[in-house]
């Protein structure tokens, strides 16, 4: 009877893998232990061999100790040869050092190998691997090479390159009955059977050992037929098995003779009566293997504790790969501070070699094991930070570096300590956000500096670069930064020229710097990949693509499909990240914005659990964007506000404080709009700190400035924004397009009145962000070039945009944006006439009558004489001017207070934290004294004379009546709210 009864529609599926093996295919199969995964794929092996198939099969281990990216090394040895297994080792020379250039190699290898020959490849137990052994299971599946790639394991498949998931599961009580009725056993009635299913709980395995015993032994499970299988051989046969079960499924007979102190020829012997009593298999007299992981689980449990001890001390001194030493090492620990001492050392020296082989996660995973046998050495810590940063675990890393350089300080070590202090800062710059902690990393960093050695000129350069890379956060010069990498580059040091490179150009991330940013990108690819260091050289890839985004370059997409199959083979958490934040700027540039909303919150959780300061900003700003342009901007205004006053900003960043003042405009609420941007613009716009987000925060300041009418801010950012018209507007690693930059030029230069201007720079921003892909800034920059049209008077052109941008937004989700530019498209030309002894008031098709009022009287004059600024004294005084008065702040004063404040912002950075804090208290009042005594556009407020009287009169009243309005009819009142403007000069901006 046919041994797999019941798995011929799963053998079926196995056979089509193997025999569209030349399309590339990848299937798992699943399922708890037992359950016959291995004897499945046993089967389909069989059929394929006699099909014609070359098959090789490599099993993972399952009790540790294998040597990193095992079982590959094998496979590659009999596929390729030694030297193709080789080059998974970090003394190959033929190609770059790099973990992806290594396993690129391994995959053109086996290509070749398998070209003219069917092959089949099975891994059995794939759960068992090490993760730099998945990884590159997941490189070859995903390369798509002309083989059939079988694997095995319990949990479900973290291979998402798989053609097919095969998932098998226990026998149910009818399977149970027909495999017993299969195998002879056919006088069981249904309770009995029903009893042997509870038994064995389905599984296969189980129900061959019973089968084997025949049906009078089946009642004690298979864990007693088990120990009756150990019971019927002799005692030293048991011993053998128990010892050598230490040593793993498989066991070489060598070995296990030196760990049992016995001649190998007695080990085959002593084996074979095993082989008899079903417990082992063997292929040969070589080695033996448990018959299933149960079995020797069996076995280990009829040793002692001491013994158990025992055996795995023996075992560090007979096993090769220093992986196996260290399992043994870190399991034998326990048995006395000389065996905890050894599996220090042992464990030290297998984490070297993975990491020499890529296997970065495997060796922060064993140092974190050595670290536990007592009180670790500052070695130990710092070579266990250094692989947790490698694998991108940015937060973890940083708090086993602080012990580190703790460590380092106790030991009187400057070597260990400096290595420590670089560690500090992780592998981007600013990534301590909390003062105290910056002040403190900084510190560390300086006495490491002081306390190093004059001859120590590499590590010296390192920490200089980095201190100097760091200020400029905070207003440091990029010169000095440029002048150590300079120094850096004569030290033919590849791993220290490439640190340098990504430090540089993170002190670089500023508009004007961008292309210079691209250059360094490449060069770190290439010196990194030279030098070995992967997290490096992945990082240069994703500065190229960041820099190929700020460029608004094409290329841009490809650079990010190659950064994310490296990030994901790699699994470097840190740019993944980055990736994931990549990928929510794009679903908001195509339009999906209910799709970007649910990216972006993932992203913010994987940005958590990396530990990178800038999860939640990014996550704001995505948010901000996404309901902006849902018109919605006044939900997050709160938001905003809490963001702009967040301890882990960086000093001197004011972009989300331009985004309040922004956003306070577009809700209506001008005086907290006015009061923000007054504080912004103080000192003058030329004097806020370039930064990677100077671009969005200039934008921001334009928006709020254009909703003010404030043309004398709106020229200053004119003017800074310029030089950088052909860029798109993205802050920081590019993780929100606000489209291009023309945009925001042609909105400052529409506020100060140069239509001609503003509408060459908005039908170029209309063509920019085409070629950008970004739909939703294409429609709201065609609906502010016909603005700028109907203020010019081609209100057919200005109407077909309008119909253009409504249609595009409706189909966006861009729902609140498309009413109101629909709104536009009817005249917005209010009038207010007289009616008797009251005002009709309104707009073609939609006039109220409202009571007299004073208000009514000044909105009459207004809207009388559109886009025309009439002073409030005059509007109060019947056109009479008011006399000259007196400025609360005078010109001396201002500038003053002015340069305090600059002189300020320049000394915090390099002060004591308690003397920052200080600092910070008096910039704080000198910006309140001087939002309190400047009016819009950086003017004088005077003292509360006539002016300032007429001001505050003018304003009321129109408010009032405004109110009135919006009592009759809500619709006529919005329009004035979105066109009138109060202040010293009041003005009606129908088209604005």
């Amino acid at each position: 009877m046919d041994r797999f009864v019941g798995r011929a529609p799963e053998l079926r599926r196995l056979e089509y893998a193997w025999r569209s093996a030349a399309r590339g295919r990848l299937v798992t199969v699943t399922g708890p232990a037992g359950v016959g995964k291995t004897r499945l794929c046993e089967e389909a092996s069989e059929r394929a061999r006699a099909a014609g198939l070359r098959v090789l099969w490599g099993r993972c281990w399952s009790d540790g100790g294998a040597p990193a990216l095992w079982p590959w090394q094998p496979m590659l040895a009999e596929l390729c040869g030694p030297e193709t297994a080789q080059l998974l080792s970090s003394e190959a020379e033929t190609v770059h050092p790099a973990r992806f250039s290594r396993f690129q190699a391994v995959s053109d290898r086996l290509a070749l190998a398998v070209a003219d020959t069917p092959t089949l490849l099975v891994i059995d137990d794939l759960h068992a691997a090490d993760p730099g052994a998945l990884l590159l299971t997941r490189f070859i599946a995903k390369a798509r090479l002309p083989l059939a790639l079988l694997v095995t394991q319990r949990a479900p498949s973290p291979l998402p390159e798989a053609s097919d998931e095969i998932t098998l599961r226990p026998f149910d009580p009818a399977e149970t009955r027909d495999y017993l009725v299969s195998n002879g056993i056919e006088r069981l009635e249904a309770p009995l059977t029903d009893t042997i299913h509870r038994l064995t709980d389905g599984s296969p395995l189980f129900l061959r050992r019973l089968v084997a015993l025949g049906a009078a032994d089946f009642a004690g499970g298979l864990r007693e037929a088990i120990d009756q299988s150990f019971a019927r051989i002799a005692p030293e046969t048991a011993r053998l098995l128990a010892i050598a079960a230490t040593l793993g499924d498989s066991v070489s007979s060598a070995e296990a003779a030196a760990l049992l102190d016995m001649p190998a020829a007695q080990v085959i012997d002593t084996v074979d009566c095993a082989v008899q009593a079903g417990l082992v298999t063997t292929s040969g007299t070589e080695s033996f293997a448990y018959s299933h992981d149960l079995v020797r689980r069996a076995a280990l449990a009829r040793l002692s504790a001491a013994e158990l001890l025992d055996a795995h001390a023996r075992a560090v001194d007979i096993v090769g790969p220093s992986a196996r030493k260290a399992h043994h090492a870190v399991n034998a620990a326990s048995r006395s501070p000389e065996d905890a001492r050894r599996a220090i050392e042992v464990c030290r020296s297998a984490a070297a070699k993975m990491v020499r082989r890529f296997s970065y996660e495997e060796a922060a995973a064993l140092l974190s094991q050595a670290v536990g046998f007592g009180e670790p050495s500052a070695e130990l810590l710092l070579e266990w930070s250094d692989a947790v940063l490698a694998s991108g675990r940015l937060a973890e890393a940083r708090v086993l570096y602080d012990r580190a350089a703790d460590a380092a300080q106790v030991a009187g070590d400057p070597l260990l300590y400096a290595r420590a202090a670089l560690g500090l800062g992780g592998i981007w710059l600013n990534e301590r956000r909390d003062q105290l902690d910056r002040h403190r990393m900084l510190g560390a960093q300086r006495k490491a500096l002081a306390w190093l050695p004059e001859h120590e000129v590499t590590l010296r350069c390192r920490l200089e670069l980095r201190l100097a890379a760091e200020l400029v956060y905070t207003g440091g010069p990029v010169a000095d930064v440029i002048k150590v990498v300079d120094e850096i580059r004569l030290l033919d040091d590849d791993a220290a020229l490439a640190e340098a490179l990504s430090l540089c150009h993170h002190a670089l991330l500023t508009p004007e710097h961008v292309r210079e940013r691209l250059a360094l990108a490449r060069e770190l690819i290439s010196v990194a990949a030279a030098a070995g260091v992967d997290i490096l050289a992945l990082q240069g890839l994703c500065w190229q693509t960041v820099d190929l985004f700020h460029l608004g370059d094409p290329r841009a997409h490809r650079s990010l499909a190659e950064l994310r199959t490296r990030a994901d083979m790699m699994e470097s958490h840190s740019v993944r990240f980055i990736v994931a934040a990549l990928d929510v700027m794009l679903a908001i540039r195509a339009g999906r914005l209910d799709e970007a909303e649910q990216r972006a919150t993932e992203c913010l959780a994987l940005g958590d659990e990396v530990g990178d300061a800038d999860a939640t900003a990014y996550y704001g700003g995505q948010l901000l964007a996404i309901r902006w342009l849902q018109g919605r901007a006044g939900e997050l205004l709160d938001l905003a506000v809490e963001i702009a006053n967040s301890p882990t900003l960086t000093e001197g960043e004011f972009t989300f404080q331009a985004t309040v003042a922004h956003l306070a405009a577009d809700a209506g609420r001008h005086d907290q709009a006015r009061s923000a941007l007054g504080r912004l613009t103080a000192g003058g716009l030329d004097a806020l700190p370039q930064s990677s987000t100077w671009l969005s925060g200039m934008l921001a300041i334009v928006e709020a400035a254009a909703s003010l009418g404030d043309a004398a801010v709106a020229r200053q950012a004119y003017g800074l924004l310029l030089p950088f018209a052909e860029l798109p507007t993205m802050p920081s690693l590019a993780v929100v397009c606000f489209g291009s930059t023309e945009r925001g030029l042609g909105l400052a230069a529409a506020t100060f009145g140069d239509l001609d201007r503003a509408e060459a720079h908005l039908r170029r921003a209309v063509t920019a962000n085409l070629r950008l892909g970004n739909r939703p800034m294409t429609a709201c920059s065609k609906a502010d070039l016909a603005t700028v049209l109907r203020r010019r008077g081609d209100h057919r052109a200005a109407g077909a945009l309008l119909d253009e941008a409504v249609s595009e937004a409706t189909a966006l989700g861009m729902g609140k944006r498309a009413e109101v530019w629909a709104a536009g498209r009817v005249s917005r030309h209010v009038t207010a006439r007289r009616h008797d002894n009251r005002w009709l008031v309104g707009y073609l098709g939609r006039e109220v009558l409202v009571e007299d009022l004073i208000g009514m009287r000044h909105l009459a004059q207004l809207l009388a004489n559109p886009d025309v600024p009439i002073p409030a004294a005059a509007l109060a005084h019947g056109g009479a001017e008011a006399v000259s008065e007196q400025s609360i702040l005078d010109d001396q004063a201002r500038e003053a207070y002015t340069a305090r404040a600059r002189e300020i912002a320049h000394l915090i950075p390099d002060s004591s934290p308690e003397r920052a804090e200080e600092l910070r208290r008096e910039l704080d009042a000198l910006a309140a004294e001087l939002d309190a005594t400047t009016g819009l556009g950086g003017r004088g407020r005077a003292f509360a004379g006539p002016a300032e009287r007429a001001r505050t009169s003018v304003r009321k009243a129109i408010k009032r009546a405004v109110d009135l309005i919006r009592a009759a009819d809500p619709a006529v009142a919005a329009v004035l709210d979105s066109t009138i403007s109060t202040g010293y000069q009041c003005v009606y901006t129908p088209d604005r």
